[in-house]
């Protein structure tokens, strides 16, 4: 059951154990470009599969934080604040891409995304060092971060194998919340704001008495929730499930019964 609680913890965790990866990826595979301008890594990987697992915002935060956190461990503290926006908005960028784009071809965006590596650090380096120095480096930042993708592809691929990437477990916005959860499935859903949520509860008590179980769904921020993509939004209302969504007030317990017995074709 998708709840605020369980979807928070589930982000913190795994936004902690990606962070690791990332400052882990960086530090300990890291190689001193030649002319002391700067070094290359793995850490590109876990800033794509950040932006992949947790999506734009938080995906964004935990790769620019611990990418900049590695820059400072490893004694390249001047580039830190750069560091911490650019790979933010590798994440940020892979993240929206991944989902928006077709399956078929939604790994595409790891490598459009990661391209902003060499074009960010040219920018950055031509203002601190100069055209001379930040020219060569282009092909080094380059070719870790087309590696980074290549990797986070393989990674990425296993992943959608297991559960981290199940409807029922992927990581969501927080803008809605399941209040009931039928023991067996539901066989209707019901959704309203959380200021009705009283009426959608007394519509589902109503629908039980008739043998209908209903999972109860509030929505707290309503542009979000309508920014799911199908699969986020399974996680809510099933594929094959009919749902009634409440969007005025003024209506009954008695009329949203109705409409769920009609939705379900009973």
């Amino acid at each position: 059951m998708q709840t605020k609680q369980a979807q928070s913890i589930r982000q913190l965790t795994t936004a902690g154990v990606l962070a690791a990866s990332i400052v882990l990826l960086t530090t300990l595979v890291s190689i001193p470009i030649p002319g002391g301008v700067g070094y290359i890594n793995l850490g590109d990987m876990g800033v794509l599969l950040a932006g992949m697992l947790l999506g734009g915002g938080w995906g964004a935060l935990c790769a620019g934080a611990a990418s900049a956190l590695s820059d400072v461990l490893l004694g390249y503290t001047i580039y830190a604040p750069a560091t911490f926006v650019i790979k933010g908005l590798v994440a940020l960028i892979a993240g929206l891409l991944f989902t928006k784009t077709e399956k078929k071809i939604r790994f595409a965006a790891l490598y459009l995304a990661a391209l902003i590596v060499p074009v960010g650090y040219f920018l950055y380096e031509l203002l601190l060092y100069g055209a001379v120095s930040a020219i060569p480096n282009i092909l080094f930042n380059t070719l870790q971060c087309l590696i980074g993708a290549v990797i986070a592809t393989i990674v990425g691929v296993m992943l959608l194998k297991t559960k981290l990437f199940d409807r029922q477990n992927a990581v969501l916005p927080i803008c809605a919340e399941i209040l009931r959860e039928p023991k067996n499935g539901p066989d209707v859903v019901l959704l309203s704001a959380r200021s009705e949520t009283d009426l959608i509860k007394r519509a589902g008590d109503m629908l039980s008495v008739q043998g209908i179980m209903a999972r109860i769904v509030v929505i707290d921020d309503k542009t979000a929730y309508d920014k799911l993509n199908e699969s986020q939004r399974e996680s809510y209302i099933p594929k094959d499930k009919p749902f009634v969504r409440v969007e005025n007030a003024e209506t009954t317990p008695t009329a949203v019964m109705q409409a769920a017995v009609n939705a379900i074709g009973k």
